[in-house]
Order: structure tokens, then C-alpha cells, then sequence
């Protein structure tokens, strides 16, 4: 091996090799091309820089379209999984969908009316032609279509007898005599009707027992007490103040401010001695418009009240004004109107935790083979307040009765031998009509006895005229006494057991 064969690089040796490698890459070598071969014209620096980046963007775009199919593959096989899982539910549909309505559908609830079920809505169109203002009997006879069927109702004949009379009595005076006078007892536990009596002089009055006809007065306050002892914390024994009279309303009293002439008083006082101003300022300043709606609406002002008779929606209007909500609040007013039936519910709430009872006066329907129908009814109509409410409203109407408005007319109760078993609470409400020629006198509330639990709601509404005769107050004394002396008549037991179980939702 020569000297020159020594010097070269290993595995270059051969002549052929070397020049193809001195072609491509010449500067790999170290030295130049040979001189029997042309080297290509080198390009411009830009031109490389520009050929480059075209190189890069085709890779680019490449890898977008790999991307692409990649991703239109995926949503091909999702779509064909999707198709296949709608086929799948459609089929399970077809297959599945017959047994399922079977199953919902081969006992479906009962209707409004079967041939042995009477809706509501057709008792009140059987019931309707009746002169049921003041029933003196238990047992009606009807018919529907061709068929005679014989109502018994729920009525407490001797209770029923005595509103009555004493009705009719003083109908016949010559002084002191009603424009009307109507009164609703009922049994808060049950719901069950125990009186339902009442006359008018009025035109278009023809059963004052069911209709909207008089201003609630002071009975509001009963709303009133419900909202400020849940909203406000109120108890029976929370302080109040007030400026002027106690049957007043001006604007002026109607405001926090205290002087030497200010008067204190508890809740419980200003409910039994229905004290204006007290409730005026509770509704024009803590309460307002929101909360004397709302509990209206609880108490079911504005609305149908289910019954076995139609019954006149009681009224409530309030305005903007905060003179209107003291007005509201205290029942300052001639526009707020309820009927002697909402009354004895309004009334029973304070006996029943709170809840509204769903009153009903028919006990049966039967026909003249003895098959009897029955017909579907709520157990209540709803909770107004909670139980602790209620059992603040027992302990205000309560003081109606031992020290407020309603103490001349229960004088006496606890030396009475039956009054003196029970516990008594009631409200009392008077106002003026329009034309100022009737006085409106109300008294609503509750009896209950203290060992068996029985209990009785009522409300009593009077209209005197020019002379006060007997009080509203007066006739509830003696429904009172008159119910708690005698036994009970039997109710249908499976009647008062369906009532007194609890609805959904009804807590």
C-alpha cells in the first residue's frame, strides 16, 4: 500500500464510491469534487428558505387530512352505535309496550262518577232544589233521573232545632227583630255539619249560611293573629302599644311613636278586647300587603270551598296604600266578606292544629233497594297554620271568652254544669253597613270538652237593625250548651275514620 492508499479515509478506496459520494456531498470528504465531474449550480439562500417552508406546510396539511379521516371515522362508528341503540330501545318499545299499559292501564283510578259514586258536583245539582236553609228533619228525598234516593244528612236534630226556634222567635218580635241571622256548627274532628240554619229579610238571600254576604268585621283578626305569631314571633304575652281609642282607626295612630299618653298591652288583650290600632299598626307597618294576602290565601279567602252545597267565595281586596292594610288587618272594613260556613272553619283551626276540616253534610245516599253510593271527599281542606300557631290562637280565643268582648254573654260559664266541662275560645266582630241601618254582629269560635276531647266549631252572624236584640254571642252560649248536653248521635264510624286520615302533603 502506497503512501497516498494510507492517507485516505477507510472504505473510500474505491474510485467509483468516491465519486459518487464527491457528487452528492462533497463537502463530507474534505475536498473538492474531481475535475471530470460538474457540480450542480447552487441556489439562492431565499429560494432554499421558501422551498423549506412549502415542504413543512405540505407536511402540515397532510397531517390535517390524516386527522381528519381519523376523526371522520370515529364519529362513523359512534353514529353507527347510536343507530344501533335507538333500533335496540324502539324494538324493546314494540315489545315491551303492551305489557306496560297493560299493567297501568287495567286498573285505572276510579272516576268522578260510577254507578255507585257520586261526584260533588252532583250531589250539589240533587241537593240544590232543596230548601236547606234551616232543615228541621234528617232525611230528604231526591231524585235523579227516574230514581228515587233517600239523603241522610248529618245534622244533630236537637241543635238543629233549637237555632231554629230561637231563630224564628226573635224573627217575630216586634222590637229588636234581625234583618238576618244565620249560624253553621260543625264537628272540627270529622268535618261533619252538626247545624246549618239561618232567615233573611233580603232579596236574593236564600241560604245565609252559604253565602259571602257579610262584612268579616273583626274576625280578620284571627288571619291577622296567625300572621304576626308565625312572621313576627308574637306570643300571648308579647307587649304592644297604642295612641288613642280601641275601636278607632286614624292615620295618626298608626305609627311607633310613644308619649306619656301611649297605651301598653299584651297580644292576648288586644286580641279579646279587639283593640284597632293594635292590629292596624301590625298590619300597616310589620306585615304589609304580602303577608295578609298569603295568609288569606291559607285561610282560603278567594276560593272555592269544597262542600256538598254551593258555596259563595269569601272576599278580600287590598290595596297599595298602608291605611288599606291597617284597615284589612283589623277588619276595618266593608269590603272583606265571608260566609258563617268559612267562619266555623276559620274557627276550627284553632282546634285542629291548624288544619282546615273538609265540612260535609250529607252522611248517605242510598236508593229505594238500599244501595247506597258513596261519595269522595278531602279529609281537610289544607293546613292554615302550624300546630304551635294554633295553639297560640286557642289561647287569644280563649280570652275572648274570660275577659274581652265575649265575657258579658259567657258570664258565668264556669259555675254553668256544662260549660264548666269545656274549653271556650271565640272572636267577636261587629261593623256598620254601608247604609248604616243594619249592625253586623259576629261571634266566631270553639268549644271542646276537657275530658273526652269532643268538639264543636261555630259562627253565628246577626244583622239587628234599629234595635240590638240577641247577640251573635248569645245564640253560640246556647248551640254550646245545648250540643254538650245530650250524648252524641252515633256517626257512621268508617265515615269518621276515612276523614281523619291524613292526605298526602297534608302535615
Amino acid at each position: 500500500m502506497d503512501t497516498a492508499s494510507a492517507r485516505r479515509p477507510f472504505g473510500l478506496t474505491h474510485p467509483g464510491l468516491r465519486s459518487r459520494l464527491n457528487t452528492c456531498c462533497p463537502c463530507m470528504l474534505g475536498f473538492g469534487a474531481p475535475d471530470n465531474i460538474t457540480t450542480p449550480p447552487t441556489r439562492p439562500m431565499r429560494q432554499q428558505k421558501q422551498d423549506w417552508r412549502a415542504y413543512q406546510q405540505s407536511l402540515k396539511q397532510r397531517q390535517k387530512i390524516k386527522e381528519r379521516s381519523r376523526t371522520l371515522k370515529k364519529g362513523a362508528l359512534r353514529g353507527l352505535a347510536g343507530g344501533a341503540l335507538v333500533a335496540l330501545v324502539v324494538a324493546l318499545a314494540i315489545v315491551v309496550a303492551p305489557r306496560v299499559k297493560e299493567t297501568f292501564t287495567a286498573a285505572p283510578p276510579a272516576p268522578e262518577e260510577t254507578p255507585n259514586r257520586l261526584s260533588q258536583d252532583s250531589l250539589k245539582g240533587l241537593l240544590a232544589p232543596k230548601p236547606l236553609a234551616h232543615l228541621d228533619h234528617k232525611v230528604l228525598q231526591v231524585t235523579q233521573g227516574e230514581q228515587e234516593l233517600t239523603v241522610t244528612t248529618t245534622l244533630d236534630l236537637e241543635l238543629q232545632a233549637l237555632l231554629i226556634s230561637e231563630f224564628k222567635r226573635n224573627i217575630a218580635r216586634k222590637r229588636g227583630t234581625p234583618r238576618y241571622v244565620a249560624a253553621v256548627a260543625m264537628d272540627p274532628a270529622t268535618g261533619r255539619i252538626l247545624s246549618m240554619a239561618g232567615f233573611s229579610k233580603d232579596k236574593g238571600i236564600t241560604n245565609p249560611s252559604l253565602e259571602a254576604a257579610y262584612p268579616a268585621a273583626s274576625i280578620f283578626k284571627i288571619i291577622t293573629a296567625s300572621a304576626a305569631a308565625e312572621k313576627l314571633g308574637l306570643t300571648p304575652r308579647s307587649t304592644l302599644s297604642f295612641n288613642g281609642g280601641k275601636y278607632t282607626l286614624y292615620k295618626r295612630q298608626l305609627n311607633e311613636k310613644k308619649n306619656k299618653y301611649t297605651n301598653t298591652i299584651s297580644f292576648r288583650d288586644s286580641f279579646a278586647q279587639s283593640v284597632n290600632p293594635v292590629f292596624g299598626k301590625l298590619g300597616a307597618l310589620k306585615l304589609k300587603k304580602e303577608n295578609l294576602s298569603g295568609y288569606a290565601d291559607r285561610f282560603l279567602f278567594n276560593q272555592e270551598i269544597a262542600f256538598d252545597l254551593p258555596v259563595e267565595k269569601s272576599i278580600l281586596a287590598i290595596g297599595e296604600e298602608p291605611y288599606q292594610w291597617a284597615e284589612v288587618a283589623c277588619g276595618f272594613n266593608r269590603v272583606t266578606r265571608i260566609s258563617p260556613l268559612h267562619g266555623a272553619l276559620i274557627g276550627a283551626t284553632a282546634v285542629t292544629g291548624g288544619k282546615i276540616p273538609a265540612p260535609y253534610l250529607v252522611d248517605s245516599v242510598t236508593t229505594a233497594e238500599g244501595e247506597e253510593f258513596s261519595v269522595p271527599r278531602p279529609p281537610t281542606l289544607g293546613r292554615a297554620v302550624p300546630q304551635q300557631v294554633s295553639t297560640t290562637l286557642n289561647e287569644l280565643m280563649q280570652r275572648t271568652i274570660r275577659s274581652g268582648t265575649a265575657r258579658k254573654s259567657f258570664a258565668g260559664y264556669r259555675r254553668d254544669p256544662v260549660l264548666k266541662n269545656l274549653t271556650l275560645g271565640g272572636k267577636t266582630g261587629s261593623i256598620s253597613n254601608k247604609a248604616r241601618d243594619v249592625r253586623v254582629d259576629w261571634f266566631v269560635g270553639f268549644a271542646k270538652e276537657k275530658k273526652t276531647g269532643r268538639s264543636m266549631a261555630i259562627a253565628v252572624v246577626v244583622g239587628h237593625q234599629a234595635y240590638i236584640g240577641t247577640r251573635a254571642s248569645a245564640y253560640a252560649r246556647k248551640a254550646i250548651t245545648c250540643y254538650f248536653s245530650h250524648p252524641p248521635e252515633p256517626d257512621r264510624s268508617r265515615i269518621a275514620e276515612a276523614r281523619q286520615t291524613p292526605s298526602p302533603g297534608d302535615s
